[in-house]
């Protein structure tokens, strides 16, 4: 292979694993946060407080209060 041809392979190669370590810290974020939010929402029906699980479950309070309006609205 000539040396362009190369360089041509590595910036492809280059290219595929930034866009896959891209991708993956995408859909981590996010089902990291779906579990989160499911966690926080089956602690609040089990009657912690929006302290508790703000504090074990490293969200804001804030977070954790609109999940739990969501609850409220949803019943």
């Amino acid at each position: 292979m000539t040396k362009v041809g190369q360089l041509f392979e590595d910036e492809k190669i280059r290219a595929v694993k930034e866009a896959t370590e891209r991708v993956t810290k995408e859909v981590t974020k996010k089902v990291t946060g779906e579990v989160t939010e499911k966690a926080a929402e089956k602690a609040l029906k089990q009657g912690f407080s929006v302290e508790a699980i703000a504090e074990i479950l490293s969200m804001k309070e804030e977070e954790v209060l609109e999940i739990q309006e969501k609850i409220s609205m949803s019943v």
